[in-house]
């Protein structure tokens, strides 16, 4: 039987029996409600891993798993939808999906779930009370971005919404150098692999790094390698 009648014949099957999934809206409501702190701290009560355990796997340890995937990437989006930053949130999802895999019982799934509602919870509400939890996360998102082009200190503030003096400071504090060190840094690093491995010249290097000229990324290149990019790679 092709994939394409296997997968019609189970959605008549799966509809046939009575059995119901619960609704993208009622989903969202409950996900977005919880996330929000109005409700308790029982939401795995209504949306328990019970609910698709007999549909998606034979095998009910790898259908719990699945449903908790499910749930992570329903809570994961409210997250986004109620302020979180979208790169921690997802970063959240990756993480908890691999944690998932390491469980081996139902009680271990269901200790998990606790923590994934309560850790994206606190997510939500942090970024609640703090216009950005994480500047220098949201910084380097920013950076690593716009790498290949203009990429200045200014806009990377205006990104995470910090004063740049301030972002200077958080920068320091956590990196031990400066958001244009850290620009400099990552571009000389791209300027590496460009010039190397892809064997870019000199002039289209400097091009796709936003450098004003090839003159201004030498000059940089050799303040960062103690020298020029053809004596470097020769």
């Amino acid at each position: 039987m092709s994939k394409n009648k296997e997968m019609n014949q189970f959605v008549r099957d799966s509809i046939l029996s009575g059995y119901r999934h619960h609704s993208f809206s009622v989903e969202r409501e409950l996900s977005d409600f919880y996330l929000k702190g109005h409700g308790d701290s029982s939401l795995e009560n209504i949306l328990h891993l019970d609910t698709y355990a007999e549909i998606l796997a034979s095998d009910r340890i790898r259908a719990l798993k699945n449903t908790l995937i499910c749930l992570i990437t329903v809570i994961s989006r409210s997250s986004i939808r109620n302020g979180a930053d979208s790169e921690i949130s997802f970063s959240m999802s990756d993480f908890f999906i691999n944690e998932v895999e390491k469980q081996k019982s139902e009680e271990d799934l269901q200790i998990l779930l606790k923590e994934i509602l309560k850790r994206f919870r606190e997510l939500v509400d942090e970024t609640q009370h703090q216009k950005n939890p994480y500047p220098v996360a949201k910084a380097i998102q920013y950076i690593n971005a716009h790498l290949y082009g203009s990429c200045t200190v200014e806009g990377t503030a205006g990104f995470t919404g910090c004063n740049p003096k301030y972002l200077a400071a958080l920068f320091r504090r956590e990196l031990g150098l400066s958001p244009r060190e850290y620009i400099r840094r990552e571009k000389m690093k791209k300027a590496l692999t460009l010039l190397v491995h892809d064997r870019l010249s000199v002039n289209e290097t400097a091009d796709i790094l936003g450098y004003c000229n090839a003159s201004h990324f030498i000059k940089e290149f050799k303040r960062f390698y103690g020298k020029t990019p053809r004596k470097y790679i020769s």
